[in-house]
């Protein structure tokens, strides 16, 4: 880690329990920000490594998390990373460890290539007094890879993350399907925890072999497309030995290195201490024990030795497995000199057609192109079997140009530092980590991206954090920072609609002003149109709703117009927009309704105007029809009758008739404009 050029403004800096005060973030993984921080009570910097909120939300998530944090606490070991606190703050957790100036060991390899054997197992001597210290105090670490090893400036190995990955695990049985867990180690991963079996301090072992093979060919033992290809390989295929990428691996380091890959954890070093010291003992000249277990000596050295060249590895061979079967192809050498005439047709036979099998090959090297020289000295091809990439030259170039030069080439992973340099044209590139030239078995890792150093302009600022914003919130900040900003939209299950998914350019950068930053913004499932659903059945609406990705729910209502279990009208509406996997409402038909016509006396009233507001309310028509009444009679304007008779069961929205008395001579006293009216005379 380095330490940052610019702080956050003090006003802003967050204080965790009122002690570790937060300078700013300086790396990113997939379930945490690490911040660098001072620690106020005792004045001293630390690192501090908050979890993103999602991962707070789990009870049992975080009781792991704590018993883990204060196991990994107790592990106070010159090779161990400290870790000196933990916490709670604003609803999610966090972790106060040791500051560590220096590189991760992953960098190093990356920078260098192979390293030299006996660094290579002075680092893992270091490593293992680190995991041998932690499993006596019952603390497996489960995700031992060269991102977890930081190298001080000074030399000193540490090892860092113990107990995270068991906290963020937990379950042994989801080992190949969480990410940001074994997903993403599954290059350094044990045969037994790729079974989903529990790990133990043998798997720690493991993967501490593969680091060791790593620090000595520059890449691991096995490689895949996907974490599962890669972990069958760790439980069916043997490794190829290192000196088969790398000449100067002393055959007792090799055999060491193999002995704590076996598949068997019974048959590797049973601890931490015993791999340390085997290796001990070969810095040391003596005998490693290694080489007193039997078939461990032979796989070293049955193998065919391959010297690559500079920068290479060649293509991975089939190990040859010297056992009983050794002494039985000898043997069937020695009888083979006294076999019959008919035997020798047999020989003759299979030379013929091993004679035409090469005859084949020409033929198709000569029909689709044949290159005497490869494709070695090509900077953008390492070879047709696997992801590798070989780095190229870009000191010197503009650091847009750099950046598109990498891209071309195959590289996604690039961040760009800006330093202040005298000597250097501004925005012009004067280092580049790793170096030209270097071949890369994992050119794409998001933990050691590309690294290019540029001379600082007088216009770079740093790049401010708008992810998980609103974009309209985002694009202010990034304008007001002197920045350009575009959008691309995505499809999220886990952001809201127009929330910032990512940044093209992480805010632990600077860019000269100017500079377009992409953002990944969020349109949620996607929108769809709500399609026609008014007449369907109900079966049929929850089809055609499906097919949009949309799902449904009913509520029932009476209607007139519509038979019973028809869809009546859907909300939102035909034609509407809705996002995918939302919930669409059917509004669906019960048939009409009934209901009792009233009596007069239930209604509490005669008065014609709210008789008829009454029935109306209740779901009925209303028409008047007009009795003549002499003059000053007390009926006028009142309900003389009702049609039909009160109490009878009616259809709701039918037609009830109520007979209103009126003055002789006035008629349409008492009634409302609009509403039909009889007259009737009176019965004399």
């Amino acid at each position: 880690m380095e330490p940052p050029e610019t702080p956050m403004p003090e006003n802003d800096r967050p204080i965790f329990s009122g002690r570790y005060e937060l300078y700013r973030r300086i790396a990113r993984g997939g379930m945490a920000e690490v911040f660098l921080g001072r620690d106020k009570l005792l004045d001293r910097p630390v690192a501090i490594k908050v979890l993103f909120p999602e991962y707070a939300t789990d009870p049992s998530f975080v009781e792991r998390f704590r018993r883990e944090a204060q196991a990994a606490a107790n592990l106070n070991q010159p090779n161990v990373v400290g870790v000196y606190d933990w916490g709670q703050e604003a609803g999610t957790y966090y972790i106060v460890m040791e500051y560590v100036e220096g590189r991760s060991l992953a960098e190093i390899i990356r920078a260098e290539g192979p390293l030299h054997p006996d660094r290579a197992a002075d680092i893992a001597i270091d490593i293992a007094a680190a995991l041998a210290f932690a499993h006596r105090n019952g603390v497996v670490h489960r995700d031992v890879k060269p991102g977890n090893v930081l190298v001080t400036t000074g030399g000193q190995v540490k090892v860092t993350d113990f107990g995270i990955a068991r906290a963020l695990t937990g379950n042994t049985s989801d080992n190949l399907t969480q990410t940001g867990s074994v997903m993403g180690t599954a290059t350094y991963l044990s045969p037994e925890q790729a079974q989903g079996q529990p790990a133990d301090p043998r798997s720690d072992v493991y993967s501490l072999s593969v680091v060791l093979y790593e620090m000595l060919t520059a890449g691991p033992p096995f490689t895949g497309d996907t974490p599962v290809s890669i972990a069958y390989k760790h439980v069916q295929e043997a490794p190829n030995p290192p000196s088969q990428f790398n000449a100067d691996v002393p055959p007792a380091l090799e055999a060491i290195c193999l002995l704590g890959l076996t598949k068997d954890p019974d048959d590797r070093y049973a601890s931490a201490d015993d791999l340390r010291g085997d290796l001990r003992r070969f810095r040391t000249g003596q005998q490693v024990l290694a080489t007193q277990r039997d078939g461990h000596v032979s796989a070293t050295t049955v193998q065919t030795r391959v010297t690559p060249s500079p920068g290479t590895r060649p293509a991975p061979q089939t190990p040859v497995q010297p056992s009983d079967e050794t002494h039985s192809a000898t043997a069937s050498r020695e009888t083979a000199a006294n076999r019959s005439s008919s035997d020798k047709t047999r020989v003759w036979a299979t030379l013929l057609v091993v004679l035409l099998i090469v005859v084949a090959g020409l033929v198709y090297l000569l029909v689709n192109g044949f290159d005497p020289g490869g494709n070695d000295n090509d900077p953008a091809v390492a070879s047709q079997t696997d992801n590798r990439l070989r780095v190229p030259s870009v000191v010197g170039l503009d650091w847009q140009e750099a950046e598109n030069e990498l891209r071309d080439n195959g590289f996604e992973q690039i961040t760009i530092e800006f330093q202040e340099r005298q000597d250097v044209p501004a925005n012009q590139i004067f280092q580049q980590d790793p170096r030209a030239g270097l071949l890369l078995a994992e050119p794409n890792d998001p933990d050691n991206p590309i690294r290019l150093f540029a001379s600082k302009g007088l216009t770079v600022v740093r790049i401010p954090a708008v992810q998980r914003m609103d974009f309209l919130e985002a694009e202010e900040i990034l304008v007001a920072a002197g920045f350009t900003v575009e959008r691309i939209e995505q499809q999220s299950d886990d952001y809201a609609r127009n929330i910032v998914i990512d940044q093209s350019v992480p805010s632990t950068e600077e860019r000269p002003q100017g500079t377009v930053i992409t953002l990944t913004v969020s349109v949620g499932r996607g929108e769809v149109q709500v399609p026609s659903v008014e007449g369907l059945s109900i079966s049929d609406a929850r089809v055609v709703l499906a097919r949009e990705g949309l799902l449904e729910e009913v509520v029932m209502e009476n209607s007139l117009e519509f038979p019973v279990n028809t869809v009546i009208r859907s909300e939102p509406g035909f034609g509407r927009s809705a996002e995918r996997e939302s919930v669409v409402r059917l509004i669906v038909s019960l048939g009409p309704a009934t209901g009792q016509v009233p009596s007069l006396e239930i209604l509490g009233t005669t008065d014609a105007a709210q008789v008829e507001i009454a029935l109306k309310n209740l779901g009925y028509e209303v028409k008047r029809v007009e009795q003549n009444l002499g003059v000053g009679d007390p009926l006028i304007g009142q309900v003389l009758s009702i049609d039909p008779a009160p109490g009878t069961d009616l259809l709701l929205g039918s037609e009830v008739i109520l007979v209103v008395g009126i003055g002789q001579g006035s008629p349409g006293t008492g009634s409302n404009p609009g509403n039909s009216f009889v007259t009737v005379e009176p019965n004399n």
